[in-house]
């Protein structure tokens, strides 16, 4: 797949960045919280942090995230070890650790700015869908172009749902024929198409 990428300082054109009770500080990576702040270090700088859609994972970079549980117990004096997806599918758009299943994103074209996502299993490569707007092996370039969808490029663009079946991959949640590339179930690599409402419910977190 990385025959066609385009340099990596492109995606994150914004600069570091982090969710709002994220911040990073050279290899330090901060939680703030009404209990105080929590300030650990990494063993991997961190570009920005970056909650994963069910907040059980921080994106750190391009390809590396640490566990929120990991960050809550961490100590002084150690540091965190940096996971990171395999090399060749991209920029880590979302991970659901608890389901071992991330989606990242990857250039085709950036004029305009589009992209193919890739769904797989942590620590593999091999694409669980083969949608349009998925990065197919077997296709050329060229097919793959004509498949691949906008999204705004940023770690946390996508989102996949609590229970880790569905995915949206460029993180709008719709699930109308009219939207792409809409909303992917993973497990029977088919899109979905529901209602408004039921098509939000996929992706509630469980009270």
């Amino acid at each position: 797949m990385a025959f066609f990428l385009v340099t990596a300082p492109v995606i994150f054109a914004q600069g570091c960045y982090a969710d709002d009770d994220l911040s990073i500080d050279g290899k330090f990576i901060i939680k703030s919280s009404k209990d105080g702040n929590i300030q650990c270090a990494l063993d991997a700088a961190p570009t920005f942090a970056v909650e994963s859609a069910d907040g059980q994972a921080v994106i750190v970079s391009e390809r590396g995230y640490v566990l929120m549980s990991d960050l809550k117990k961490c100590r002084a004096g150690s540091a965190l070890h940096v996971a990171e997806i395999p090399k060749g599918v991209g920029f880590l758009s979302d991970i659901n650790v608890s389901k071992a299943v991330y989606v990242s994103l990857d250039f085709v074209s950036t004029q305009p700015m589009t992209y193919l996502a890739t769904v797989a299993r942590i620590g593999s490569k091999n694409n669980l869908v083969n949608l349009d707007g998925a990065y197919i092996a077997a296709k050329s370039i060229n097919q793959l172009k004509k498949t691949a969808f906008s999204a705004s490029g940023d770690a946390g663009s996508s989102t996949i749902s609590p229970d880790g079946r569905y995915v949206a991959p460029s993180g709008q949640i719709d699930c109308s024929k009219e939207a792409y590339p809409g909303v992917w179930d993973i497990a029977n690599n088919k899109r979905v198409f529901v209602e408004p409402e039921a098509c939000n419910d996929l992706f509630k977190q469980a009270k």
